[in-house]
């Protein structure tokens, strides 16, 4: 429990203008990272020599062993995200500034420097009182990007990860919109009781909208699978435009598809702002991703079943 603090015994330290103890708090607290919606949050944005604490997968161990804490507890920086490995200049120059941390997390070049050291002194920051609680929180789902998978589990993650409360704080979003998933499919759609909150409280928003391949799949011909992804995409995107605030900005990365910018603007018409995102660059297969940068290499031979579904696979291939 959280205590409250009294007039009796306020610190001093709440004496302080808000302004002043936010630049406080800012290190404390992870700013400017990318989290993707799942049930592997925990793992995400941790530095490379960080190793999971032994009390996650062993009962018996001491959650606050003091042997550990040096070695197994880390701080964020504010972080800088940079660019490594000569990433090519002209290709830098497609990507626009945005208000949202765009990285991708598979990245080996452009990713937030996350320095490890001391324990954490966020989860005793969040222990002082109730106030210093509210406003920390505030911070860190205010100041950080929340990556959602739309196509997939990512409204039940949201549902259950996230209480009404915490997810109307959050102000940046990422949401991916692929022709695949569990969500995939005309009973779709986005529950108000979910999104409302959030939507309405977003001040940037970005959308990774990918268009499937005519040829997707071979049961199913060209038109078919248009159809399909129109009727799926369109309600969606008519619901974002309604849920969202005027004011919050909208950038999309529709990979250049022409019929792809052609329904968001039919939803939306003039609210999006269209260009590169770093974030889609792994779902795109562009820059770091690409085919020819052999980041998609493996030391394995390739066969059929490398290069074609399982289902197609059985069935072609079954006796």
């Amino acid at each position: 429990m959280v205590p409250n603090l009294t007039s009796s015994n306020s610190t001093a330290f709440l004496a302080l203008p808000l302004e002043i103890r936010q630049q406080i708090y800012r290190f404390c607290i992870p700013e400017n990272l990318c989290f993707i919606c799942s049930g592997h949050m925990y793992h995400q944005n941790r530095p490379e020599c960080w190793v999971e604490p032994r009390w996650r997968w062993d009962r018996t161990s001491d959650r606050y062993d003091a042997e550990e804490n040096d070695c197994l507890h880390y701080v964020w920086e504010s972080v800088e995200v940079s660019s490594t490995d000569g990433e090519n200049s002209d290709e830098e120059d497609e990507y626009e500034p945005c208000k949202l941390d765009d990285y991708s997390q598979d990245s080996r070049r452009y990713l937030p420097r996350i320095s490890s050291s001391h324990r954490s002194a966020l989860p005793g920051l969040l222990l002082v009182c109730r106030q210093i609680t509210d406003e920390v929180t505030g911070m860190l789902y205010g100041r950080n990007t929340f990556r959602v998978k739309v196509d997939g589990d990512g409204q039940l993650n949201l549902l259950r990860l996230f209480s009404s409360e915490t997810r109307e704080k959050m102000r940046r979003m990422i949401l991916v919109l692929r022709p695949m998933g569990v969500s995939y499919g005309p009973s779709f759609c986005m529950d108000p009781k979910v999104w409302d909150g959030v939507l309405g409280s977003l001040s940037v928003i970005g959308f990774i909208v990918e268009q499937p391949s005519p040829y997707a799949s071979p049961r199913v011909g060209p038109e078919d699978v248009f159809e399909k992804w129109t009727a799926w995409l369109t309600p969606i995107l008519e619901y974002l435009g309604r849920a969202l605030p005027r004011t919050a900005q909208i950038v999309v990365d529709a990979n250049k598809g022409e019929d792809t910018v052609h329904i968001v603007e039919n939803a939306m018409p003039g609210r999006c702002h269209f260009q590169r995102l770093r974030a889609a660059d792994s779902i795109f297969r562009r820059g770091e991703f690409s085919l020819e940068s052999g980041y998609w290499d493996d030391d394995g031979p390739t066969s059929c079943r490398d290069i074609i579904n399982e289902c197609d696979y059985d069935c072609y291939y079954s006796d």
